[in-house]
C-alpha cells in the first residue's frame, strides 16, 4: 500500500453488509488505506468479532482494532443479555433487538481513532431494510452525526460519514458481494451467536431470503 494513501476509518461488525462493502472498497481501486474497528459491547454474538479479524486480514486491510464499549450501557435487548430469549423472525418483534444509540456510540469511536489517524472518512453499513426496526440506520440520522462530529472534534475537521449502500436491500447487497466474491464462508450474521447458525432470527431470515432472492446458496451452516 502506498504510504500517500488517503487513510479511512471502516466499522466491521464481520456481517454480510460491512464485509460487502469492505470488499466494495477494495475493488474500487482508489488510492485508500483502509482501517478497519470492531466493536466489542459484550454482544451474545460475539464470535463474529473472530469473523471480522478474519475478513479484515483477507481483505489486506491496513489495520484492525477492536475497541471495548462496557455492555453494561445497555439493557432490556436480547443482543446483550443471554438471560432474555433472541425472537424468531415469525414473531414479528424485530424492535426487539434494537441496541440502544448502538451505531452512534460507534461511529464517535470510529471518529476518535480518526483523529488519531489522520482520517476524516468513516465508512459504515446501513441497508434500507434496517430501516423500520433500527432508526440509527438512516441517512438523516448519519447527517445529523456527521455535523455533530465535525463541531466536537479537537481541531477543525471534515468528517465525513460515508453509507454508501443505505439505499440498498440486502438482496442486492448479495448480488454485489456475489459479483465481488466476498468469501461469505467466514461471514457471521445470527444473532444467536451460534454456529450452526439459528435460521430463525430476524438477521438470519433477512440473510437466507436475500442469498434466495439471488439464485444463490448461503455457505454457512444451519441448524
Amino acid at each position: 500500500m502506498s504510504p500517500a494513501s488517503e487513510p479511512a476509518v471502516l466499522l466491521l461488525s464481520g456481517g454480510m453488509d460491512s464485509t460487502t462493502l469492505l470488499w466494495h472498497l477494495r475493488a474500487e481501486g482508489r488510492d485508500l488505506a483502509v482501517h478497519t474497528l470492531s466493536i466489542d459491547y459484550g454482544q451474545r454474538h460475539r464470535v463474529e468479532l473472530e469473523s471480522a479479524a478474519a475478513l479484515s486480514a483477507r481483505a489486506g486491510a491496513a489495520s484492525h482494532r477492536v475497541l471495548p464499549l462496557d455492555p453494561a450501557a445497555f439493557v432490556g435487548t436480547p443482543l446483550t443479555d443471554a438471560g432474555l430469549d433472541v425472537p424468531a423472525a415469525s414473531e414479528d418483534r424485530q424492535i426487539d433487538t434494537v441496541v440502544p444509540f448502538r451505531n452512534l456510540l460507534f461511529v464517535t469511536l470510529a471518529a476518535a481513532c480518526a483523529e488519531g489517524l489522520g482520517a476524516t472518512d468513516l465508512y459504515i453499513a446501513p441497508v434500507r431494510d434496517d430501516y423500520e426496526a433500527y432508526r440509527d440506520c438512516r441517512r438523516e440520522f448519519y447527517d445529523s452525526l456527521e455535523r455533530t462530529l465535525r463541531l466536537g472534534a479537537a481541531r477543525d475537521a471534515a468528517f465525513r460519514i460515508h453509507t454508501p449502500f443505505v439505499e440498498r436491500a440486502k438482496t442486492e447487497i448479495v448480488a454485489l458481494g456475489i459479483g465481488l466474491k466476498v468469501p461469505w464462508e467466514l461471514t457471521h450474521t445470527c444473532y444467536t451467536g451460534r454456529r450452526p447458525a439459528c435460521g430463525r432470527c430476524d438477521a438470519c431470515s433477512e440473510r437466507l431470503a436475500a442469498f434466495a432472492a439471488n439464485g444463490a446458496v448461503d455457505p454457512l451452516a444451519y441448524e
